[in-house]
C-alpha cells in the first residue's frame, strides 16, 4: 500500500504539471483571479478521501480480500463480516483480516460516492462550463468505479474485472485532480460562449 500510495502521489504531481503545461503561463496567472476557493477546497477533500480509498484498495488486493464475502450489499448475510476483530492485537484486523479490510473499503466507497455527489452538486453552480464539466466527469467516474467494484466482489475478483477496477482508480484520481485544477484555474469564458 505504501508503494502504491507513493506512485499515486507521483502521478498526481505529474498530472498537475501536465495540466499546467496545457495552458500558457499568462492565462494561468489571469485565471487565478477567478479561482473558486470553496470548490477547490472541496475537491481537495475529495482527493484526500479518494487517496485513502486507493490505499484501502491496495490492502484489499494485497490480502485477496475481494475473493471472499461475494454477496452485496451484505457480507456473509450480515452488515458486518463474521468475526471482524478475531486477530490480536485488535489493530491487526484493520490490515490483515480480509473481512474487516473489505468492509472498510466498502464503507469508504459509499462515503466517497456521497462526497463526490455532494461536490458535483456544488460545482453545478460554478459560472464556468469547463469546471462544471470536469466535476461532472468526476461524478460519473466515481459512480462507474463503485459499480465496477461491486461487480468485482460479486464475481470473486477475477483479474478480468479486478484490473479494470484498479485502472478505474487511476482515472478517478486524475479526474479529481483535473477538476481541482479547473476550480483553481478556470478557463476564461467569452460572452459569445455564455455560461
Amino acid at each position: 500500500a505504501t508503494h502504491l500510495g507513493l506512485a499515486f502521489l507521483i502521478l498526481g504531481v505529474l498530472a498537475w504539471y501536465v495540466f499546467r503545461l496545457g495552458r500558457p503561463e499568462r492565462e494561468l496567472m489571469q485565471a487565478r483571479r477567478l479561482r473558486e476557493e470553496g470548490l477547490m477546497r472541496a475537491a481537495g477533500w475529495l482527493a484526500a478521501l479518494a487517496f485513502v480509498q486507493i490505499l484501502l484498495g491496495a490492502l484489499v488486493a494485497g490480502i485477496d480480500a475481494g475473493r471472499n464475502y461475494t454477496d452485496w450489499p451484505w457480507m456473509a448475510g450480515g452488515f458486518l463480516p463474521p468475526q471482524p476483530f478475531e486477530l490480536q492485537p485488535w489493530w491487526r484486523n484493520l490490515f490483515e483480516n480480509d473481512g474487516t479490510v473489505q468492509f472498510i473499503h466498502r464503507i469508504v466507497a459509499y462515503l466517497l460516492a456521497l462526497a463526490g455527489l455532494s461536490v458535483w452538486w456544488r460545482a453545478r453552480r460554478s459560472p464556468n462550463p469547463a469546471t462544471r464539466a470536469a466535476f461532472s466527469w468526476v461524478a460519473v467516474a466515481i459512480f462507474a468505479q463503485m459499480v465496477l467494484g461491486i461487480v468485482t466482489v460479486m464475481h470473486s475478483a477475477p483479474w478480468t474485472i479486478a484490473l479494470p477496477h484498479q485502472l478505474g482508480a487511476v482515472a478517478v484520481w486524475v479526474l479529481i485532480l483535473r477538476a481541482r485544477f479547473m476550480a483553481a484555474y478556470p478557463r476564461a469564458v467569452s460572452i459569445r460562449e455564455g455560461a
